[in-house]
């Protein structure tokens, strides 16, 4: 099946090789005109309750809320909207800081930035110690009774690194340890669930959805110990001089007008990748990765930093920066990135280059994607199109 035919992206961009899925996902049809649907039939504020369309749209709201919450085993009541991933992370460590102002907290060398630096800033004034660690075998290992939080993603947008959410969850919860499952890079490839998390964190414009739009899930018994860290309106009850009483729903984490077109985008992107299911896509993207792997390694002086299966492949060309690489092969209407991708803890470890090429697939990559990549890598005119 020619998946490329859903996404106007390639229609109105002939010959683009796109590589960068990790980044950021085209939309389907589906899910553009969701957005458009709203801007011309019902663009009608919540607030405005008394209403016919101001009834469906709030209908609309709850309606999204329960099918993105469904999709990753999370109660209505346990399902917030933010802008992205990087917002909804700020969030939950922020509120936690709140709660927990001593012990340790076990984060990994893969992190995204997003999944570092807020604990960096947040918990500066509590007496927290941060530990890193590599991969499942060295969280367990490096769990004590002062730990309080362990935040990993369940993909890397680096390496591949293979961390057992389930078998570390276990042993979590027996703790009272706090797990934090950045999902961003995981919830387009792979099942994400409440069920082995205490809070999950994910982007829509990861998951063929609109940019601007995130989830923040947190079980129910966690976020019912928790504060707001904004406040604004529709969570107000009443104010009484300098007091003032909250609702004792999720409109309490929600003040202010919520991105309602993006949210309605969020749910068809989320019926979209349901439709054709984790299990076709993973076929797709193994075989793809598969034959990428192949692929590359036969490529003069390329050095390749993934393993076969990997479906973000990083490399380096000998001799050539990074950066001229994905300059050449952008130039060239092939999109990859370079650098370290907002991951600069494990540029700190022993045998990592400090700036890699990365190429991420998706389902509507094809193996001619590919052999347009290698052909221009082949060639290694990195300069020539100057």
């Amino acid at each position: 099946m020619n998946y490329k035919k859903m996404f106007p992206m390639f229609k109105n961009n002939k010959g683009i090789v796109y590589l960068d899925n990790s980044a950021l996902t085209f939309k389907p049809y589906e899910v553009i005109e969701e957005g458009n649907n709203f801007y011309e039939k019902y663009s009608i504020s919540t607030r405005t309750s008394d209403s016919i369309l101001g009834i469906e749209v709030a209908k609309k709201i709850i309606d999204s809320r329960k099918i993105i919450g469904n999709f990753i085993d999370a109660k209505l009541n346990e399902t917030l909207f933010t802008s992205g991933t990087t917002e909804s992370l700020n969030l939950a460590i922020s509120m936690l800081s709140k709660i927990i102002y001593d012990g340790e907290i076990i984060l990994t060398y893969f992190n995204h930035n997003s999944n570092i630096i807020p604990f960096f800033e947040q918990f500066k004034n509590n007496n927290c110690k941060f530990i890193f660690a590599l991969d499942t075998n060295d969280i367990i290992s490096k769990i004590t009774n002062k730990t309080k939080i362990i935040s990993l993603s369940q993909i890397t947008n680096n390496f591949n690194i293979n961390f057992d959410l389930k078998k570390i969850y276990e042993i979590a919860s027996k703790k009272n340890i706090i797990l934090i499952n950045d999902a961003a890079q995981a919830i387009s490839h792979e099942k994400v669930t409440l069920k082995n998390s205490d809070i999950i964190a994910f982007s829509s414009n990861k998951i063929f959805g609109p940019t601007g739009m995130g989830i923040l899930a947190i079980k129910e018994n966690l976020l019912e110990k928790l504060s707001p860290q904004k406040w604004g309106g529709g969570q107000v009850i009443n104010v009484k001089g300098c007091n003032w009483t909250s609702k004792n729903d999720i409109q309490k984490f929600e003040p202010g007008t919520l991105n309602f077109a993006g949210i309605f985008q969020f749910k068809k992107a989320i019926e979209f990748i349901s439709n054709i299911g984790y299990e076709t896509i993973n076929k797709i993207e193994m075989e793809l990765a598969n034959y990428a792997y192949e692929k590359l390694i036969k490529v003069k002086d390329l050095q390749l930093a993934s393993k076969k299966g990997d479906k973000i492949i990083m490399f380096n060309i000998k001799n050539i920066s990074s950066q001229d690489v994905a300059s050449y092969l952008g130039h060239n209407n092939i999109y990859v990135r370079s650098g370290v991708f907002c991951a600069h803890s494990f540029t700190n470890l022993k045998g990592y280059d400090k700036s890699y090429v990365r190429l991420s697939l998706s389902f509507y990559n094809t193996k001619t994607d590919i052999n347009k990549l290698v052909k221009y890598l082949k060639k290694g005119e990195y300069f020539d199109f100057l």
